[in-house]
């Protein structure tokens, strides 16, 4: 009989539905969806939750829980009784405190005991980054931790394999400085620095700047007038997503907090020249190659960015992206410490 895991997450997020994917090539997998939106169902979700472990945890092996939380605290409480070995997935808002956005788990004080308390009793809590476990480190000295980089599909289309093909009739999407941030709150607006990608924009007037993910009634909110040459899109399918990346020579990361970056690694397995800034696991998925500014400096960023644009693509970009951060490496990690 298949081994049986219960695998705990209150999203289908592109990073749940992948690990997902790789714990069922070896395990039984029994999801359970935590649902926590409105804040006023919470509650019951969690009563409920509390008497399906009670009655289920000794079927399983493993519980396998994404992101630290309220919807984490019972079901370690309960491996922990049971005596069943429990890995924890950390993301990066679960672990942080930004007092001037009031944005991160530990912004509030029931909140942050469920999230510490929850990574004191994990058997394993997976980092998605150095830079996340620096923290963890930090504030659960006596917990156990590890680095588990997210898996990025690398099955893009690159920028060489596009431009070599015979032009086509239809037009392609294209800028020469892209990002991607799911946007819908002034929080998320700050946090993932689009006040200074418009600002860059700004100050480069005769360049094509796109934003991608982004709810434009956020700018209104914020009192912040996008810039002429700034392009603002909803959240694009995968598949009309590669275009943009394929077809745009930077990519502009400049967030205040970043655990990893999906974008910016889906950005440079296709060749896209990074400009990032130095905030959390950026930096490591970048590695040595594009650019790396403070944050606060605009023009430093627009000299970055003007040095990028004239500066050549290559593949060191994605080769760095398939042997870093493959979904096979995730994978492999995975199964190397469950096992």
């Amino acid at each position: 009989m298949a081994r049986k895991a219960l695998f705990i997450y209150t999203h289908p997020s592109t990073f749940v539905r992948g690990d997902l994917e790789i714990l069922s090539s070896e395990f039984d997998i029994k999801e359970y969806q935590v649902v926590n939106t409105p804040k006023k169902v919470l509650p019951w979700s969690l009563f409920k939750l509390s008497l399906y472990l009670f009655f289920n945890i000794g079927r399983f092996e493993i519980v396998y829980i994404w992101f630290a939380d309220y919807h984490s605290f019972l079901p370690l409480l309960f491996s922990r009784i049971a005596g069943k070995r429990s890995y924890l997935v950390i993301g990066g808002y679960d672990i942080c405190r930004e007092r001037r956005y009031k944005y991160g788990s530990f912004s509030n004080p029931l909140r942050s005991f469920a999230a510490i308390s929850s990574i004191k009793m994990a058997t394993m809590n997976l980092c998605v980054s150095k830079s996340v476990q620096r923290v963890i480190k930090a504030i659960a000295p006596s917990s156990r931790s590890c680095v588990v980089y997210n898996g990025v599909k690398t099955d893009f289309t690159s920028y060489s394999e596009s431009s070599s093909k015979p032009n086509s009739t239809e037009e392609k999407p294209s800028s020469d400085t892209l990002c991607v941030a799911l946007v819908s709150t002034i929080q998320s607006f700050y946090i993932k620095g689009i006040d200074r990608f418009n600002s860059v924009a700004a100050s480069m007037p005769d360049n094509n700047f796109v934003l991608v993910g982004c709810n434009p009634d956020v700018f209104i909110s914020a009192g912040v007038a996008p810039a002429k040459n700034l392009t603002i899109l909803p959240r694009l399918d995968h598949s009309i997503l590669k275009d943009y990346y394929i077809n745009s020579k930077v990519y502009c990361q400049l967030s205040r907090r970043e655990s990893f970056s999906l974008s910016l690694a889906e950005a440079m397995s296709n060749n896209c020249i990074p400009v990032i800034t130095k905030t959390g696991g950026m930096p490591e998925v970048a590695g040595k190659l594009g650019f790396q500014a403070d944050g606060d400096d605009i023009d430093q960023i627009v000299q970055f960015v003007k040095t990028a644009l004239i500066s050549e693509r290559s593949d060191v970009f994605r080769d760095r992206i398939i042997s870093h951060f493959s979904l096979k490496r995730r994978e492999e990690g995975l199964f190397e410490i469950i096992s």
